[in-house]
């Protein structure tokens, strides 16, 4: 009879798992939360919902309203992915994710980095029924940085699956090189004027023959992948929601090149960085381990 378990993973990344997320460009490393800390979270994720929504924080992605005008079309009738920005600045209980000193050594991992800081964090969901598809895209693309130096930790606070709306992958896209960014209500890509001429528009996996792995995700468990994999996520057709919250993780002295690259959520004014310096102050905290 199998034995159910609410033990985290504290260990280190093995050379097997970091080979694996080299060759792939993710990864699935295991439960970091227990049962207890996950309902803890999802309650406030939802108490997060209603008070952004009040401020008029809470962004659907696939609003048009948030893209260029000229690059998106207007997304299927009542269908919506919900997303929160940098609840680590406001909410104490979402620090137990974002400066998860075991999330933040396993970054370092990857990166190769001896120190490691938050780019941002994200809550995300999709509700029952309603949660809509993201087209393919890589994270780099709308990051203001110089260098694809970065990794995200995907946390579920629910169990994910195909039905409620899971990640896809293109495993060793990351190796492929940037694309552009896309405005996800259509997937049509936009900010091709501030890249080189050789970054074009991502493919379809299915159109140019490539693999695609469908990540499910235990509840309180993660999965990680390299700024520059491309992923997706499936729609939420279930009766249960896919919530989950997302650190992005910076390898110490990445450099910024802010509005150069792409508007960023703080503007260079804000953040107190030149661009070309490395990053760091208040906005994007080291992360001890």
């Amino acid at each position: 009879m199998q034995t159910v378990t609410d033990e985290v993973r504290t260990s280190a990344l093995s050379a097997d798992e970091l080979v694996e997320f080299h060759h792939k460009g993710f990864l699935r490393p295991g439960r970091v939360f227990t049962t207890e800390q996950v309902e803890t979270l999802r309650d406030v994720v939802e108490r997060a919902r209603v008070l952004q929504r009040g401020k008029g924080e809470e962004w659907d992605l696939l609003d048009p309203a948030i893209w260029p005008e000229d690059s998106v079309l207007p997304p299927e009738p009542g269908k919506s992915v919900g997303f929160l920005f940098n609840l680590w600045t406001w909410d104490q209980d979402i620090r137990i994710v974002s400066f998860n000193p075991v999330l933040a050594g396993w970054a370092a991992q990857l990166t190769g980095s001896r120190e490691v800081r938050i780019l941002e964090d994200n809550a995300l969901f999709k509700d029952p029924g309603k949660g809509g598809s993201l087209k393919w895209h890589q994270d780099y693309p709308y990051w203001p940085l110089a260098q694809p130096n970065a990794v995200t930790a995907w946390v579920a606070l629910d169990d994910v699956t195909a039905e409620n709306g899971a990640m896809q992958m293109v495993p060793g896209s990351h190796v492929m090189g940037e694309t552009l960014p896309a405005a996800f209500g259509t997937g049509s890509t936009y900010l091709e004027d501030l890249r080189p001429p050789t970054v074009r528009p991502i493919d379809d996996p299915a159109e140019v023959g490539l693999p695609v792995e469908t990540i499910t995700v235990p509840a309180g468990s993660v999965s990680m992948h390299h700024c520059l994999t491309w992923h997706a996520s499936l729609p939420n057709v279930s009766t249960i929601p896919r919530r989950a919250i997302v650190v992005r993780f910076v390898a110490d002295g990445t450099r910024w090149f802010g509005s150069r690259r792409y508007e960023f959520n703080y503007s260079d004014d804000e953040v107190g960085i030149e661009i070309g310096d490395p990053i760091g102050g208040k906005y994007f905290p080291l992360v001890p381990f």
